[in-house]
């Protein structure tokens, strides 16, 4: 398919964060889908965007300031894996005009493998972000630090999120002790060896369940599917607050989590002391343990663009 004087054929996400800072928030090119549907696949950057918004930081000086709290942290976490380091960046985008649907409360305004992206890219930077937090003080200290001085982030109000309770007693031992025993012998094996590789990715992917996918999220990804226009914002200021701001609750009771796990000893954590987060009835299911991002293809309305 190729592109019109209007709409090309191919192209770039670009995200602008400051004056200084455009993220690539991947290559899009124009096709069609097997019913000849138009369709654009959009791939994923060769650098993940939050990486690209760390380097971008970490070229900025370190703001001075005083000792960090653990809602000061919680911003940070949002503002870079989330709110400007993911694709929901490009959803929210005040610069890009709003689709013509955004109104609608009966139809999806995030497509199913749009979702997939973001569930993707959220949990892979928040387990960026505990790795970091629990091997090197000093720079994720100035990160946080700078996170909130050069990005715009959310309410400086943050407490614990109402469900925060499930993820602080996933790190208790004696639960770890007692779902060990419980374990369906037939994947205890199995289960701790994925564990002992992937634990950390497992515990965010948990806590980005909590944080993010079962939030106010749900509301715009729920509906009637769509086809959707390249470049369009998709929802609300205030829903995108409203987000944040849960996002924001859940990331505080994560990030206590994990300072559990460290207090104790447990950090890297141990298979057994990860077991918990695994467990079907708060862990996500069948979220990637190693990916950074994903392809999407997603369905465009007829009248965006028109084979030549």
């Amino acid at each position: 398919m190729s592109g019109t004087p209007d709409y090309p054929a191919r192209g770039i996400l670009h995200m602008q964060v400051a004056e200084d800072c455009t993220l690539d928030g991947g290559a899009w090119n124009l096709t069609t889908d097997q019913h000849g549907a138009p369709t654009a696949h959009i791939s994923p950057p060769a650098v993940p965007m939050f990486h690209q918004l760390v380097e971008y930081l970490e070229t900025k000086p370190v703001p001075p300031g005083g000792n960090m709290r653990r809602a000061d942290e919680a911003r940070a976490a949002v503002a870079v894996c989330l709110r400007w380091g993911s694709y929901f960046a490009v959803l929210v985008d005040p610069t890009r005009s709003p689709a013509p649907d955004i109104d609608d409360e009966q139809v999806s305004h995030v497509d199913d493998q749009e979702m997939a992206r973001m569930n993707i890219e959220i949990s892979a930077g928040v387990a960026w972000w505990l790795t970091l937090a629990g091997s090197d003080d000093r720079r994720y200290l100035d990160l946080v630090a700078r996170a909130l001085t050069y990005l715009p982030a959310g309410p400086k109000a943050v407490s614990a999120s109402q469900d925060g309770d499930i993820l602080l007693s996933s790190t208790m031992p004696e639960m770890a002790t007692e779902l060990h025993r419980q374990w369906p012998a037939d994947r205890l094996e199995r289960d701790m060896q994925t564990a002992a590789s992937h634990g950390i990715r497992m515990i965010a992917n948990t806590i980005t369940l909590h944080a993010w996918r079962n939030g106010p999220i749900e509301d715009v990804h729920a509906g009637r599917s769509v086809s959707h226009g390249l470049n369009e914002r998709r929802m609300h200021p205030k829903v995108e607050k409203a987000i944040i701001r849960r996002t924001q609750s859940g990331l505080f009771s994560g990030l206590k989590a994990a300072d559990y796990l460290k207090y104790d000893g447990a950090w890297p954590p141990p298979a057994e002391r990860v077991l918990p987060f695994m467990h079907p009835l708060i862990s996500p299911s069948r979220w990637s343990y190693t990916e950074q991002s994903r392809l999407v293809e997603l369905p465009l309305r007829e009248n965006v663009v028109r084979e030549l």
